[in-house]
Formats: C-alpha cells, structure tokens, sequence
C-alpha cells in the first residue's frame, strides 16, 4: 500500500505516548514493506537539528493558530492545504491515514472529507469528539439561529470568500466524511465516543502494543527497602500525580519506607507547585523526586530499577502503553484501571486495579506484597507473561496492517 500518513508532533519532537505510538506503528508498516510518506509539523524551536528525517517524513506543516483573527486563519489554512493537495496529488496515495489532527489546521479533514480517497484515523483520546463538534459548528463560526439578518450575512461572505481564495480546498460547511474508517484503542473510549454522538458506525478496537525487546524483564528477588515507585505522567492534574504522594505518606504511616519518582513534562505549572507544596507540607522532601520527560531508553531503566508503577490517570480514554512497559520490565502496577488499563491488568494475577484516590487500598496491597513476596513475584512474571502474548508491537502492527487492507478493499 502507499499511504499518506499526517500528524502533529511526530518524534523526536513529541507530547508523549500517542506519538510514540505512532511512530512504532509507521515504522513497522514501512518494515512490512509499504510505502509510508508522513506530513507532520516543523520541531520546535524552527532551526532544531531534529527537522532532519529520512525522506519518507515531511516537516512542512504549521501548529494551528488558534489564536489568529478568522482571515488570518483562512490564510493559513490555505496554505495547509495547498502543501496537502500538492503531496497527494504527487504521491497518489492509496490510502490517507491520520492520528493527531487536533494541534494542525481544522481544515484539514474538511478537506480530505473532500477527496475520495480512502481514509483511516486512529484515535488515541479524545479527537474525534473534538471533530465532531468542529462539523456540527462549521469550520470558522457557531451554527447559531438567533443571529440577526447582518450578521448571517457576514458569516455567509467570509465562508463564500474562504472557499474562493482557496480554490474550493477550504469547506467551511462540511459533512462528516462517509469513508472515514477509524479505531480506537481501548472499549471505553469507544463508548464514550458513541455516547458523546460522534458518527462513528463501523468502528472498531484494536489494543496498543509495545516493542517488548525495549522493555526487557529484569528478574526480581524481592521488593526493596524502601519500596521504590514510580509515576510516569504528565504533570497536570488529569493524571493524579498527587495520590503518589499521599500513598507515600500513607507507607510511612505503616512504617513502611517508600521512594516516589514522578516523571514527566510540567504541562500545569499549578498543579506542580500544588505537588510541591504538599511534598513540602507533609515532609516528604527525601522521599519523592521531581524529574523531567525521559527518554523510552532511560525510563525502561527506572522501570527495571523500581518495585512498583502507580498509573494514577484520571483519564477515561484512550490506551497508554505505560503499564504495559511497567509490566513488561517487571515493575508491578496498580492503576485506577483508566485509559485501557483495565484490559490488560488482571486483578491480583498481572497487577492490581483500585477505585480511583484509593490511597489505603494500595497501601494495604503494598504491605501484603512486602510480607507475602512470592506472591509478589508470581505477579510479575504473570505480568511479564500477558505482555508478550497479547501486546507484543507485531501482533498490533499486524493487526493494523489487516485493517488498513480491509478499508482499502472497502473503497
């Protein structure tokens, strides 16, 4: 297949696991023979040594503006799509595949909603929702009944002059495109999609894998003293940083002693200053570190280096590959069972699931774990065990590759 496949954030410059996770999943198709080609945004800052790819990724696209007046804007998206419509029409793809569409112009599906080209989104959180709202609202203005005849009126114009400066590349006014195939990577976020009224009939799930030779198992004797734990997350209170500390404090109320390392990019500079300011408040300053996003190669280290992975998210959606990689490197995981982990834990046999700021939950777990260690043991194995069945990076690619044909045979 020739697929044309567009993105923001592509790595090395990146957000976090869903980029990742698409870098693995175009890597491997490329490995499996196909002809990948990647539209994604510059790196940041413009001169990063980063810019500097293989042919097959292009790093011409623009962030979205969205903080630009509607002309500017129109410009802009323009110019988007001319680079879009200029690549397609000389790669002639066989198939148009997105991911992160949401930081990139909102012109862009309209546009390839457009073309009848086959296309495939995956969807990793929450797009799709936002999408939908951008159909049902119109490219650039709220659908709203109680505007007056003016201003009707203007609205009309600037949309009319937007698709004539653009040749028609801009749709302001656009339907949900009927061969849009798309699939998520977790039930839940799934149903919260179907609930939230997105048109997605036909789509499907197909759970995340990892590269399991990054991740390799270190063997463990028993769990250290102190405990060592780790949150690998961005630092915003979606992820529920904080109830890593309060399990900390909980430990040493047990005296049991335990090290917390919080991992991640600083995306609320609040909440990190309220996590400061409890670690301050509770006197846990030895206890729990601070440290900046890491690379795939160093935190497969610290998994390997800790007892235990809290995965304190408070995100419904999407499917992170975090306790997968704690599981795989033999680091036992306890997790509210958000953003898919509730597929791959197994209560008491690959991990631990608890309801969600169950602080004294995992507590009791922990202390019952540092007595019983067998059982502590058996666990990880276990862990270990799931991973390289069920979540291995070839079977998901192999499982996308089927899917990618399906659609393409589907028209």
């Amino acid at each position: 297949m020739k697929i044309l496949a567009i993105t923001a954030f592509f790595p090395p410059c990146h957000k976090g696991g869903y980029e990742l996770r698409c870098r693995d999943v175009l890597q491997g198709l490329r490995r499996a023979g196909h002809e990948i080609l990647l539209l994604t945004n510059r790196c940041i800052p413009p001169d990063c040594g980063d810019n500097q790819d293989d042919s097959w990724v292009c790093r011409f696209l623009e962030l979205q503006q969205t903080q630009a007046n509607v002309f500017s804007r129109i410009w802009s998206d323009n110019i988007e799509l001319k680079k879009i419509q200029k690549t397609i029409r000389s790669f002639q793809p066989d198939l148009l595949y997105t991911w992160h569409l949401q930081n990139l112009s909102d012109a862009i599906l309209p546009f390839l909603a457009s073309l009848s080209i086959p296309l495939v989104h995956d969807e990793g959180g929450s797009e799709m929702i936002y999408l939908s709202r951008l159909q049902k609202r119109g490219l650039y203005f709220y659908k709203n009944e109680q505007d007056n005849a003016l201003k009707r009126w203007l609205k009309q114009g600037i949309k009319k002059y937007a698709t004539f400066i653009s040749g028609g590349r801009i749709v302001p006014d656009w339907k949900w495109p009927a061969h849009m195939n798309v699939y998520f990577n977790s039930h839940p976020a799934l149903k919260h999609a179907q609930e939230m009224g997105v048109p997605i009939e036909g789509a499907i799930v197909i759970p995340s894998g990892i590269d399991i030779s990054k991740f390799p198992f270190q063997a463990r004797v028993k769990i250290g003293s102190p405990v060592t734990i780790v949150i690998p997350a961005r630092i915003k209170e979606q992820k529920g940083c904080k109830d890593g500390i309060f399990l900390v404090d909980e430990l040493r109320k047990r005296n049991i002693p335990a090290k917390l390392s919080i991992i991640g990019e600083v995306q609320s500079r609040d909440y990190y200053d309220e996590l400061v300011k409890i670690t301050n408040d509770l006197e846990l300053t030895d206890s729990v570190d601070f440290r900046a996003m890491v690379s795939q190669e160093e935190l497969s280290k610290i998994y390997q280096q800790a007892d235990m992975c809290f995965f304190t998210s408070y995100f419904k959606t999407g499917f992170s590959r975090v306790p997968l990689e704690a599981m795989a490197s033999g680091c036992l995981v306890f997790s509210y069972g958000n953003e898919g982990s509730s597929q791959s834990i197994k209560q008491g046999e690959t991990g631990f699931i608890l309801e969600e700021g169950n602080i004294k939950g995992a507590a009791d777990w922990i202390e019952k774990l540092v007595v019983d260690q067998p059982f502590y043991l058996g666990i990880i194995e276990n862990a270990r065990s799931c991973v390289e069945q069920d979540y291995s990076m070839e079977t998901y690619v192999s499982q996308i590759e089927n899917y990618l044909k399906q659609c393409l045979q589907n028209g």
